[in-house]
């Protein structure tokens, strides 16, 4: 970094609270004395959200309670989504599975379309990050997660194969409001952003929300972040965060390197 890191993790930190880029940029020189560029901001944004979402996702073991919550959202997208009749705006879906007891955001996924294939790659995704099937997925009342469901789901053996609650009563147990009060978090966060510019944009900025949510930002109803209750030991948040995935990747292209010189030798 050719920024002290604190000065980063600073950036990170409250662009993801909910401050826009040029806010975050005055906050970090009326703060910290640190007169820093909106345009590197924004490539700390994009940078550390790759970097340190492909280290969790591939190195962090989280324990859920197996009982998921999954509904989608429509966010807007600039050059991206799916073109409205009026031809003015561009939407896109933003799916989101959270974990009931430890409020973990388990999977997320961003499709220019709602359809059974999209749906499917919100299960499939859950699966992949979390390592486990769920015990129960609990849904609202489309039509589409049935037949997703059973795409993901169908060559587990009956006994063992995940049950499918569509949400009823508001006040039931298989009420789906979690994952709604979840969408709010999120339209919160987009509101300074005015609208993602691309796809492709909004999939690494969404990454790194869904990392600050899930390992930096403590949750209001279990006072701690979902990371923790899920058993993953994340005490530092942005700052060991990206440590941590530096020195992976770091490995990793070392390991990379050194298999590269074995065949030209071979």
């Amino acid at each position: 970094m050719k920024v002290k890191k604190h000065v980063v993790v600073a950036g990170l930190s409250m662009y993801f609270e909910g401050l826009s880029v040029r806010a975050t940029q005055r906050q970090l020189d009326q703060l910290l004395g640190e007169k820093v560029n909106s345009s590197t901001i924004y490539r700390w944004l994009v940078k550390y959200s790759s970097l340190v979402s492909k280290f969790v996702e591939e190195e962090m073991n989280p324990q859920t309670s197996r009982f998921w919550h999954e509904d989608e959202t429509m966010i807007r997208v600039r050059n991206g989504g799916v073109k409205r009749a009026d031809g003015e705006i561009h939407h896109a879906w933003f799916w989101e599975m959270i974990d009931e007891e430890t409020r973990f955001l388990v999977a997320s996924h961003l499709s220019g379309e709602r359809n059974i294939d999209e749906t499917a790659k919100i299960f499939e995704n859950a699966v992949r990050i979390t390592k486990e099937k769920p015990i129960t997925v609990f849904v609202d009342g489309s039509n589409s997660y049935d037949r997703a469901f059973n795409k993901v789901f169908f060559t587990i053996h009956k006994s063992g194969r995940p049950c499918l609650v569509k949400r009823v009563g508001i006040k039931a147990r298989e009420t789906n409001n979690i994952v709604e009060r979840l969408h709010g978090t999120l339209k919160d966060r987009l509101v300074p952003m005015r609208g993602l510019k691309s796809t492709k944009t909004a999939k690494i900025l969404l990454d790194g929300y869904v990392v600050n949510y899930n390992y930096v930002r403590k949750h209001s109803s279990i006072k701690k972040t979902p990371a923790q209750a899920a058993g993953l030991d994340i005490t530092n948040g942005w700052s060991e965060l990206i440590d941590r995935a530096t020195e992976d990747k770091a490995k990793d292209d070392a390991e990379a390197k050194r298999i590269a010189l074995v065949v030209v030798k071979a």
